[in-house]
């Protein structure tokens, strides 16, 4: 499991460094009007929630997968209600350039919705494979 999650983090940091950097460079060639001040908030804010939801995931049990499903379901909607307040923060702060703010912040989050989908899958691949090998022989056999 840990192997695994040091993998996890290892592929977070990677796919969000090359997705930040990636939006701003193209925010800042080709759209320089859509590019906010805040815009690191956004890259740092899904980095931090990408961590707490691998962590909150490294301590789920392989023998529980309805808890795994109750957690990630938690996580969603936990990811929904504070992407909506730090939103509402921007746009009490910056009124003039909260629609882009918002638009930078849709894409990330759907590129996010992605790639942490991704991974619960990677992670219950992992439980289901844990959970096979406990079997044993002739019953992984017979299925």
């Amino acid at each position: 499991m840990k192997k695994l999650i040091r993998y996890f983090l290892i592929l977070h940091t990677s796919m969000l460094l090359i997705t930040g950097f990636g939006m701003w460079i193209i925010l800042k060639k080709f759209f320089p009007e859509v590019l906010v001040d805040g815009y690191i908030l956004v890259p740092l804010f899904f980095y931090v929630m990408g961590l707490i939801s691998i962590y909150i995931f490294k301590h789920s049990s392989p023998d529980k997968p309805a808890g795994a499903v109750n957690t990630y379901m938690l996580m969603r909607m936990i990811k929904i209600f504070v992407s909506f307040f730090i939103i509402l923060v921007y746009w009490i702060f910056d009124k003039t350039n909260i629609r882009n703010f918002a638009i930078i912040f849709i894409i990330f989050y759907l590129i996010n919705l992605i790639w942490e989908t991704n991974i619960y899958l990677w992670m219950e691949k992992y439980f289901k494979y844990k959970k096979d090998q406990e079997k044993p022989p002739r019953e992984r056999i017979d299925q």
